[in-house]
């Protein structure tokens, strides 16, 4: 091959050296954009973006779930609600279901002093059908009913008057809550026994009678007054109850509702008892039922004030079974009269449970 020229070869070389040195500018070039990037993001910027870019991995076929706890804490977990009931499942079944067992045996057992502790004899249902035929058990009946009528009216009429009161909010309203309250946490024993200074004939109610010219009242020693006395003690003492019931479905009224009424030119009251009152229907059913099972089992208050007098004429069903079974010593039949209170007032719970269950989402 012809050796090329001098002139060639010298101007090749320059060309190779000028390509060389754009490549050195160049690298050169990108290093310094390189240190202005990291300058720009800080000194710790490359170690936190090694960081990000850690992964975390399992073994195959396993699945990592942060919040699953271990298995031995999820066993202990699902048998702590099982030993929170576990005792009171105890404490029910001692202090309820087994007095309930032995009263339903003394109702069909012949039971008195002399065998008190044992050896009953069965005799089925002969206790219920001496109940049923006595005129003193529907006497007792008949007044435990009138009891249930001035309780269901007084609770829902006083009841939804008081709560529709009350339902404003203000300092007065939280006062006569707040005694509303104290009167409903009284004791009836406590209780009944103030009225009793009260309602006696010559107590501080007559006294205050007989300052504007009215003679003493018989409220307690008057075989038709009393029985009404007593109810009304007992309406009392069951109002405050009713009137947080129902001020609290009142205030779960919509404002909307309440507002258009207002706008249609409605006043308070004509909005309580158009608009609210059949909102309420629900609730004061189950107030109703309620109150008819709260006075079957009303036994403090009749006790304290008369102890079922003058004569029988305040006993209803629960004082008839206690002055039959404690007084007459006849343990069977006031265990017969207590058994039948009981089936009244769960016929009576029927509708409250099925109206509860209904209301429960399945």
């Amino acid at each position: 091959m012809a050796e090329q020229p001098q002139h060639r070869r010298d101007a090749e070389g320059a060309g190779h050296r000028g390509q060389l040195g754009d490549l050195r500018r160049a690298d050169a070039r990108g290093r310094g954009a390189r240190r202005d990037r990291r300058h720009r993001r800080g000194p710790g910027a490359g170690r936190r973006r090694m960081r990000m870019s850690q992964v975390v991995t399992t073994p195959t076929g396993v699945t990592a779930h942060r919040g699953d706890p271990p298995p031995r804490r999820r066993t202990r977990s699902s048998l702590t609600p099982l030993g929170f009931g576990v005792p009171a499942a105890v404490v029910l079944v001692a202090m309820a279901l087994y007095p309930l067992a032995v009263l339903f045996q003394m109702s069909v057992s012949d039971v008195g002093p002399s065998n008190i502790v044992g050896g009953w004899s069965f005799v089925g249902l002969d206790n219920f059908a001496d109940a049923v035929q006595s005129s003193e058990t529907w006497d007792a009946l008949w007044r435990t009913v009138a009891l249930c009528a001035v309780l269901v009216v007084s609770n829902l009429a006083l009841g939804f008057v008081s709560a529709s009161v009350l339902a404003e909010p203000g300092r007065l309203s939280n006062l006569v809550l707040g005694l509303m309250v104290f009167v409903w946490a009284l004791p009836p024993l406590v209780a009944g026994s103030v009225w009793k200074f009260l309602l006696d004939d010559s107590g501080g109610l007559n006294a205050v009678l007989a300052t504007v010219g009215v003679g003493p009242v018989p409220w307690l020693s008057s075989p038709v007054a009393a029985l009404w006395t007593v109810s009304g003690v007992v309406a009392w003492s069951s109002l405050p109850f009713a009137t947080l019931i129902l001020r609290g479905a009142m205030l779960a009224v919509p404002k909307e509702v309440i507002e258009a009424a207002a706008i249609d030119g409605a006043g308070y009251w004509m909005t309580r008892a158009r608009i609210v009152a059949p909102l309420l229907r629900p609730t004061m059913w189950i107030l109703a039922i309620l109150t008819v099972i709260y006075a079957f089992k009303s036994f403090d208050f009749f006790y304290v004030l008369t102890e079922g007098g003058p004569g029988s004429s305040t006993n209803t069903l629960p004082v008839l079974s206690y002055y039959t079974a404690f007084t007459q010593f006849d343990m069977s039949t006031g265990a017969t009269v207590a058994v039948l209170s009981m089936v009244v007032v769960a016929v009576c719970a029927v509708p409250y449970v099925r109206r509860i269950n209904a209301e429960v989402p399945q």
